[in-house]
Parts: C-alpha cells; structure tokens; sequence
C-alpha cells in the first residue's frame, strides 16, 4: 500500500464526529460481493468507500472534493465475482442543482465467464440530507 490517501484504510469510526451524521450506501455487486458507500461532512463533500465480500472488508478507498477518484490497486479475487486491478470510484460533490454520487467502473468477472466492464452509481444523495 502507498501513502496516497485514497488508498489507505480509513478509520471508520472517526466518521461520526465530522460534520452531520454519516450517510451510507450498499450496492450489491453479487450475492456476496457487496460495495459500501460511507458519505460524510457537512457539505456531503467527502466518501470513503468499501469492498466487502462477506462479511470481510478486502478494499477500502476514500475522496474528498480535492482527490475525487480512488483507484483498486490489485487485483479482487472473490470467488463468485472479481474485480481486476484499476477499478475506479468518482465522487461527484453534491450541489444545490445537482446530487452528489460515486460512480463504479471497473472489470469484473464471474468465473467461468469472461471478464466483462461495468460502470454505474454504488451510491446517490442530495446536498441536504
């Protein structure tokens, strides 16, 4: 692991303290492989987002309005699905004319299928929330 922000574990439960009380988001990504979204700050400005499979974390990455983008930096295998090394998650900032939301692209696989990319919305709020 590096040092950049986005790819270090965050301490969830220092979220609570910052700004209003947290927001948070699961997408399902399989029966198994799930996406959590944690969204925080009085601005709903910054999000620390998890890949869990089970009841395990296996990736956690976070953004801010200054680093808007978490990159997976390795490779998931978790047995019904994976997910390959460069995976993305963008923050959008939510506004008083538009929600704020993290966008998912990555590819994935489900063995024995091919790999194949997805892209969609893990989680979506608005400013006031």
């Amino acid at each position: 692991m590096s040092g950049h922000p986005s790819e270090r574990p965050m301490d969830l439960t220092m979220i609570a303290g910052i700004g209003d009380n947290p927001l948070s988001f699961t997408f399902p990504l399989s029966p198994s492989v799930t996406v959590v979204t944690t969204v925080f700050g009085s601005a709903r400005n910054q999000a620390s987002v998890a890949i869990n499979s089970g009841s395990m974390t296996v990736w956690v990455g976070s953004m801010n309005q200054v680093a808007t983008v978490a990159t997976v930096n390795m490779d998931l295998f978790l047995g019904s699905l994976n997910i390959k090394k460069g995976a993305t998650f963008t923050l959008t900032i939510p506004t008083s004319s538009q929600v704020g939301n993290v966008v998912m692209q990555a590819e994935l696989q489900s063995p024995p299928n091919p790999w194949f990319p997805f892209s969609g919305i893990v989680a979506m709020w608005p400013l006031t929330s």
